[in-house]
């Protein structure tokens, strides 16, 4: 009996030290809430490329925006988890809530905490929506409602008296412990899907007089073009100062307590006009401060706005970042390298839906040095259970 568990204790420890270099595949895509609301728009198309990532290799994959029309259906239940919010403050019906949803690869991952906490949002929200689905009043969840916004009431505040409204940003988010690596306290990550409101930025103009042709205020606010430069001075951040971009205060608050140390995967719609602008920028403390794309030059994927002549693809506005420290993008598909280039053939438009944005796909590792040190303590965890396992049966 003590050979048979020792055996089987180092098979466990053996198996897990192998797999300590784990590659984690996710997933982004944001169909946009105008699919499936005219004719030209093909819902079922999307739905259907959303379910075969599904039946990949895909351990995370995050929806923005999913509004099921035509009551058509996304996920696989038997094999995937799901996370869902919904941010729907001050709206004056459920229709215009904006949902968001994480799913997650059950037999690779085991889901420790979410966020939003409740059970009841353990499914794909979609408009019309009830019951604890109903945001219009919050903006951040209790143990019984899905509401999650990424800004804070005051924010919202501020934003519409300055005639410039937030809209309705969700987040969602998860902690997970690897099964692959159950051995190790380290074996846990933070995935985080967002939605951010549109980078504002401030703007004094003056006439060839020299007075401003903003009067009666000192200046004007436009939307984007903070992101579409390399300089941040403009931007108006949000209000406790922790990001450039304004409407993120319960974002950043409630992300660096529920992560904590954990590292990051951040899938988002930044909402970031220019390629090469770097996430450092995004964000002026950590967890954030150090996050990190595949490189220098962000794809562009945002938007298919040929209904309204503006073209496709012009903004790198779908981003994929981790934890710059202890995680690494190997690979990411998708995109344009440059603004209005040409998209991959299975990485294309599916909805064909007015501003839809163009889907991402990431394979994330950890860095090699955090590969050794998760290694070191799946090996100190282990020596600890066979002491405890040798003390107990000799």
């Amino acid at each position: 009996m003590r050979i048979v568990l020792i055996i089987r204790f180092l098979s466990i420890l053996l198996t897990a030290v192998a797999n300590s270099n784990t590659v984690i595949e996710v997933f982004w895509y944001k169909p946009h809430y105008e699919c499936g609301t005219d004719g030209t728009s093909t819902p079922r198309n999307a739905a259907n490329f959303i379910n075969s990532q599904l039946r990949g290799n895909t351990d995370f994959l995050a929806i923005s925006q999913w509004v099921n029309h035509d009551k058509i259906l996304i996920g696989e239940p038997e094999r995937y988890g799901t996370i869902g919010a919904v941010c729907g403050y001050n709206s004056v019906s459920t229709l215009f809530a904006t949902p968001i949803v994480l799913f997650y690869e059950r037999s690779s991952w085991t889901l420790e905490n979410s966020y939003p906490s409740s059970s009841s949002c353990a499914s794909v929200p979609s408009p019309p929506l009830f019951g604890n689905h109903v945001c219009t009043d919050k903006v951040t969840p209790s143990h019984d409602n899905c509401c999650s916004c990424t800004f804070s009431k005051e924010e919202y505040s501020v934003g519409k008296e300055e005639n410039q409204s937030l809209g309705q940003r969700p987040w969602v988010a998860g902690i997970f412990r690897s099964k692959k690596h159950q051995l190790s306290s380290s074996a846990k990550i933070c995935v985080v899907a967002a939605d951010f409101p549109h980078p504002l930025a401030n703007q004094t103009l003056w006439d060839l007089n020299g007075h401003r042709t903003s009067d009666p205020r000192p200046f004007s606010i436009m939307r984007n073009i903070c992101t579409e430069t390399l300089n941040t001075d403009d931007c108006i951040p949000n209000l406790n100062g922790t990001s450039i971009f304004f409407g993120t205060d319960v974002f950043v608050e409630e992300i660096s307590k529920f992560c904590g140390d954990l590292p990051i995967i951040l899938m988002a719609d930044t909402n970031v006009g220019a390629g090469d602008f770097p996430a450092s920028s995004m964000f002026v403390i950590d967890p954030f401060h150090s996050m990190e794309g595949v490189g220098p030059l962000m794809p562009y994927t945002c938007c298919n706005d040929t209904l309204t002549g503006g073209g496709l693809n012009r903004y790198a506005s779908d981003q994929i970042l981790v934890s710059g420290g202890m995680l690494q993008i190997d690979r990411l598909e998708g995109g344009s390298i440059a603004p209005g280039g040409p998209l991959a053939d299975n990485m294309g438009y599916q909805c064909h839906a007015n501003e839809e944005h163009a889907p991402l796909r990431a394979r994330v590792s950890y860095k090699k040095k955090n590969t050794s040190r998760l290694r070191a303590n799946m090996m100190k965890d282990a020596s600890t259970a066979l002491f405890l396992t040798k003390s107990y049966w000799f």
